[in-house]
């Protein structure tokens, strides 16, 4: 059996498969970002998926996508980890998030950016993903994130800056978080996560001057961030967006980025499902020409 994980830092989609690519069983859990959490809080998060699983002690092999999974020593943490929980594997693949978004969105050379919980961008020339900007994180960088607009509207809130129609609304949606504020932001495990969860209220409140400035304004910023690296391959190459931010933004987000003269091919909210396509699809064409 083949396990595939999806991971960005607020949730984890985790789908088992046969050998031929017939589903066994699908799940979900918390985010898995090596780059915030411990050994231990990614122990409990893969132990609670392979409980969640069917047949888990025959999975041979396991690709893991993830935030956080950039660089060669948190990748092999979180190796080490599958490697321990599921004993039976004999080939595990850990890869970057954005790595997962460029082989669930295209073959062919494009722009592939992720906007969730976090924000990433890369170019695709068709063998090789090129990334001109690193990964910043939820602290230095993703702007247009669900991060970002979660801090953009408690900003604004806390300041006073929000409409009285929305406050009040927005008071009475979170008004135990809010009682509680700066305790949660600066003593919980996941703050990216934690903060991501109240860009939800944007989507909630569509239609809404003020909801559809800050959209223009945190899309124009994700503009100016992260695709200005990529201009000179954006006259030649559609982009493609990964993520519930852009898919459910995709009506602003779409007319922004054509208006800068690009091209937009694709919208995925959740790529698990074509990341297991893509993998089974050349495992199977790998068959055939042996």
């Amino acid at each position: 059996m083949i396990l595939f994980a999806d991971s960005g830092s607020t949730k984890c989609d985790w789908v088992l498969v046969e050998e031929n690519g017939q589903t066994i069983c699908k799940t979900k859990t918390i985010g898995i970002n090596p780059l915030v959490l411990s050994n231990d809080n990614i122990i409990s998060i893969v132990e609670k998926a392979k409980t969640l699983l069917k047949g888990n002690g025959s999975v041979k092999e396991i690709y893991f996508y993830g935030a956080g999974c950039c660089e060669t020593t948190t990748r092999k943490r979180v190796r080490r980890i599958l490697q321990t929980v599921f004993e039976n594997a004999e080939f595990i693949v850990i890869e970057e998030d954005i790595i997962g978004a460029v082989k669930s969105t295209t073959k062919t050379p494009g722009v592939v950016c992720i906007l969730g919980t976090g924000a990433n961008c890369c170019y695709y020339d068709g063998k090789t993903v090129i990334q001109k900007a690193p990964a910043l994180g939820y602290l230095l960088a993703d702007e247009g994130s669900g991060n970002y607009l979660g801090k953009k509207l408690l900003k604004d809130y806390t300041l006073g800056k929000m409409p009285s129609h929305l406050r009040a609304l927005f008071k009475d949606n979170y008004s135990k978080e809010l009682e509680q504020l700066m305790e949660k932001l600066y003593n919980t495990k996941y703050p990216n996560k934690y903060l991501a969860s109240f860009a939800q209220f944007i989507f909630h409140n569509r239609g809404d001057a003020y909801i559809e400035k800050i959209l223009r304004q945190s899309i124009s910023k994700f503009i100016d961030t992260y695709l200005f690296h990529y201009k000179e391959e954006l006259l030649k190459y559609p982009l493609h967006f990964v993520g519930s931010i852009a898919y459910y933004s995709q009506d602003i987000l779409k007319k922004m980025v054509e208006d800068n003269g690009y091209h937009v091919k694709s919208f995925i909210k959740k790529p698990i499902d074509h990341l297991v396509n893509q993998v089974i699809s050349q495992r199977i064409s790998h068959k055939i020409s042996q």
